[in-house]
């Protein structure tokens, strides 16, 4: 008996049609690729930039050519267009930075035991990991109780934030007047103070419009760096600026938050002392000098 003949048409017409597909998109995808434009780099944002500056610059000179409404609206487009290249710049160099330490770290560094057996790295990181969550599931659920009860016992009344008076009166100011870049920057400071970061970054942006060498502006400028990822970058800028500039004083109050905020507390106390000797009583937070005090006899004891 002769075993029944094997139909091989279907399976061959399948395989031709699966190779076919592949092919195709092999050479859709190499072609997309090789269309693709170019990443931007760091001059292609600088260009767009300062073109947008130039931009703004004439549309400002022909604010009597135009209705109010379209020149405001125009205004407003190009302002928001050069925020955009602004922060896309900033991050494309942060990046930039970021990834050229890394390359450096790793082409100095000798290959570890580990890195030869990362089967063996996998699983020490996994046991790890399991052995993290326990213990600190464990420590969460032991001091869950004790800890509500003390925050239950020293928890103070609920205070009502009182509106600033002087945030107003600038407000009203930057209102009548768009273009008063001793208004504008002195409004976006005192938001940053009080942490209206989201309210301050157009003011800021628009500062560097009206004077990109205006020094409030560039502190400004220089905390917003730090917002978007660049905290090393802000706290140089910011050390520069208190140096070259004596009305830049509030350089030194920030450049002492983002300091702690980068565990460096030698760095911090040395710009919030510069701080609390320069900056005006009427400006400077409440309890500004002794939260230094206590940063300075912290420092002054033994480590242990």
């Amino acid at each position: 008996m002769n075993p029944p003949a094997t139909n091989w048409i279907p399976g061959l017409a399948v395989l031709g049609v699966g190779i076919g597909v592949a092919l195709v998109y092999l050479l859709t995808n190499r072609k997309l690729q090789s269309e693709a434009p170019a990443p931007e780099s760091l001059d292609d944002f600088e260009a767009r930039y300062q073109a947008l500056l130039a931009q703004l610059k004439e549309h400002v000179a022909s604010k009597h050519l135009l209705p109010a409404e379209t020149w405001a609206a125009e205004q407003t487009r190009l302002e928001q267009a050069a925020a955009d290249v602004l922060r896309a710049r900033d991050g494309k160099k942060s990046d930039a930075l970021r990834q050229q330490a890394r390359a450096e770290k790793l082409a100095k560094a000798e290959p570890t035991f580990f890195s030869k057996n990362p089967a063996l790295m996998g699983g020490l990181i996994g046991g790890a990991v399991v052995a993290f969550f326990a213990f600190l599931g464990l420590t969460l659920t032991q001091n869950a109780e004790p800890r509500r009860d003390e925050m239950a016992q020293q928890q103070p009344p609920p205070m009502q934030q009182r509106p600033d008076g002087k945030i107003e009166a600038l407000a009203a100011k930057v209102q009548a007047n768009p273009d008063d870049i001793d208004a504008v920057t002195d409004l976006a400071i005192h938001l940053i103070r009080r942490q209206a970061f989201q309210e301050a970054k157009p003011l800021v942006l628009r500062a560097m419009l009206i004077d990109p060498y205006h020094p409030k502006a560039r502190v400004g400028h220089a905390v917003v760096k730090a917002l978007e990822g660049d905290l090393p970058g802000s706290i140089r800028d910011l050390e520069h600026l208190t140096a070259r500039y004596p009305e830049a004083y509030d350089g030194f109050m920030f450049a002492g938050m983002l300091s702690l905020e980068d565990n460096d507390q030698q760095r911090a106390l040395r710009n919030l002392e510069a701080y609390v000797d320069l900056a005006p009583a009427s400006e400077m937070p409440p309890m500004m000098r002794v939260a230094v005090q206590q940063l300075r006899e912290q420092l002054a004891q033994p480590q242990q």
